[in-house]
């Protein structure tokens, strides 16, 4: 049985691509129908110059003709104007194609981005999906805009000449194209050496763009467990993969285009064999000229086809990309049918027999159980792979469980619209994402009906309004890039106004304080009381001093809720619990 990489299913597979991008083409169908049309004529102008040469040999300058000669002159200059002008807007047309295309397959790429769930981006790297919108589309619009509409006309171009050579002297043109066998078999073994060392040069592009992406966001690491030299070493071997790869290509251009060179030049001599063995005396000299252009201009765009081959290569293999991207299954959805949302989530939160596993052979959490009451406030606890970060994954639905049930006030998530469920849920990572914008904008995030008042009313209620206040512009002070301006404890409070901006029902914090120091630890907390108030919370616990004054402690140990009580109750108790807390005073003492 062929598999995906069998070189036997690569026309199937390539015709299967091509049925695909043309989708793209079709949404702008008058520019590529323009860009086509315009090809053609300005084709047809090249075509038409030698003949009109031939006439002026021939017909003109052998009769003496000096008005015919004009006329004929002419008309052979306004048809290189024509020419020329079809060209430049031929020109136009294909490059505003092609950008509209870029525009939308990488609109297209990105909302699949945006649309994929967690584990997708678990299994892959970033470099990859960064390949995937940049280079890759790059490479398709290019074949897309110049390559299709380029082998369309250039085969329009050859039949022209064909008919033309044709309509010239049979004979001559019978002789000239005994080459073609050969400009065949030669194009054949070029596909197919070229395909393979393409495929090789797209995946060492996205070697470097991965090494690239994980050096800069790990610099801090890399400097300060000094091992530059070892990521310098891996970013030299994926440039050496690149370059190994690049220059097998260049080596089969460096051998095909010497051979199409001989195929045209052995075209002429045999023109010039039979123009005196088989015509003789009677071929004219125009007739001559015509066919040595024409020859050539034959040749020229097979040649041009040819050239093709290295944007149809490097598409084809940009294609298999993307199009994998885009055919990724996206395994969290809305249900087909959503079930009726109350105004407000009363908070009621039941794990019921839950089972998960990120590799089927590892099971994470294994029936497990629960129940969370509406405004209780819960600490999850337990040894690090436990399960505490996956429960609230499941929560939010980055995940779907693989057995057993979540709900909420009695309502299997599963059930419920993606968006609203995350929208009514504030989940607090430990380390706070800010992007590139002002405070008012990753306060707001650019929700619709979130206005400035709203934003700095949550700003004081989470203790950040004074930071904000003394800022040159205010809530209006870009925070730069990843939020270099603020310091933890600051992003941190920026993090509980973006959760309590949105009003949200529940709430998920990853311990608040663990990367706050301890002059900003007492806000974060008094911010914390206000973001809790009224509301379901579940914390995930590292240091188990912070989570004393919860009503519940679930401890979790394999992947199953091994103890449940208060934080008195569970010392009393002298489990799990007791040993973990006991522990972190050792070596905290």
């Amino acid at each position: 049985m062929a598999t995906e990489t069998d070189p036997a299913q690569a026309p199937i597979r390539d015709w299967r691509q091509l049925r695909r991008l043309l989708a793209y083409v079709r949404r702008r169908w008058p520019l590529a129908v323009a860009s086509v049309l315009l090809m053609l004529a300005f084709n047809a102008a090249g075509v038409a110059e030698p003949y009109l040469v031939k006439l002026g040999i021939d017909r003109d300058v052998a009769g003496g003709d000096i008005a015919g000669l004009q006329r004929t002159a002419l008309w052979l200059g306004l048809i290189m104007a024509g020419g020329l002008v079809c060209q430049f807007l031929f020109n136009v047309a294909v490059q505003s194609l092609g950008q509209r295309l870029l525009l939308d397959l990488r609109l297209d790429l990105f909302r699949k981005v945006l649309e994929l769930s967690k584990d997708y981006y678990d299994k892959t790297a970033a470099g990859k999906t960064l390949t995937n919108v940049t280079n890759d589309v790059e490479a398709i619009r290019e074949f897309i805009s110049e390559g299709i509409v380029s082998v369309v006309g250039d085969l329009l171009k050859v039949g022209m000449i064909f008919v033309a050579m044709l309509a010239i002297d049979l004979k001559l043109a019978l002789m000239a194209f005994v080459t073609l066998p050969v400009f065949v078999l030669a194009t054949a073994l070029f596909r197919r050496s070229i395909r393979s060392g393409f495929r090789s040069v797209r995946k060492a592009n996205a070697e470097i763009n991965t090494s690239l992406n994980e050096t800069i966001s790990g610099i801090r690491e890399i400097r300060l467990f000094r091992i530059r030299d070892r990521f310098a070493a891996d970013f030299a071997v994926h440039n050496r993969n690149y370059r190994d790869a690049y220059l097998k290509t260049i080596r089969a251009y460096a051998l095909y285009f010497p051979v199409l060179e001989g195929v045209s030049n052995l075209g002429m001599m045999l023109t010039l064999f039979a123009a005196h063995t088989l015509v003789g005396v009677e071929l004219r000299v125009g007739v001559i000229f015509a066919f040595f252009a024409y020859i050539n201009m034959f040749f020229r765009p097979l040649r041009e086809m040819a050239e093709q081959f290295n944007t149809f290569q490097a598409a084809m293999a940009a294609t298999e990309r993307v199009l994998h991207l885009l055919d990724q299954p996206v395994s969290v959805q809305d249900p087909a049918a959503p079930a009726a949302l109350p105004a407000r989530f009363a908070g009621a939160l039941e794990f019921r027999g839950v089972r998960f596993a990120y590799d089927p052979e590892a099971p994470v959490l294994q029936d497990f159980s629960c129940r969370i009451r509406p405004g209780e406030r819960v600490a999850l606890v337990g040894y690090t792979g436990s399960g505490k970060t996956t429960l609230i994954s499941l929560l939010n639905r980055l995940y779907d469980v693989t057995g057993g049930a979540v709900t909420i006030d009695g309502t299997d998530l599963r059930e419920l619209p993606v968006r609203e469920l995350r929208r009514r849920i504030a989940t607090i990572p430990q380390d706070v994402f800010l992007f590139t914008g002002t405070v008012a904008e990753n306060i707001g995030l650019h929700v619709p009906g979130i206005g400035r008042d709203r934003i700095e009313a949550a700003a004081r209620e989470a203790l950040l309004h004074p930071f904000i206040e003394v800022m040159p512009n205010g809530y209006d002070e870009n925070v730069l890039e990843e939020g270099r301006l603020l310091s933890a404890g600051q992003r941190q409070l920026l993090s509980f106004a973006r959760a309590l901006v949105r009003e949200p029902d529940i709430v998920v914090m990853d311990e608040a304080t663990a990367s706050v120091d301890s002059a900003t630890e007492h806000l974060v907390e008094d911010a914390i009381h206000n973001l809790l108030r009224g509301r379901t919370a579940i914390i995930i616990a590292h240091r188990l001093s912070t989570i004393r004054e919860v009503d519940r402690i679930l401890v979790l140990h394999k992947g199953r809720l091994a103890e449940e009580g208060t934080h008195d109750e569970l010392l009393a108790r002298g489990g799990l619990y007791s040993q973990l807390y006991q522990r972190q005073a050792f070596l905290s003492a």
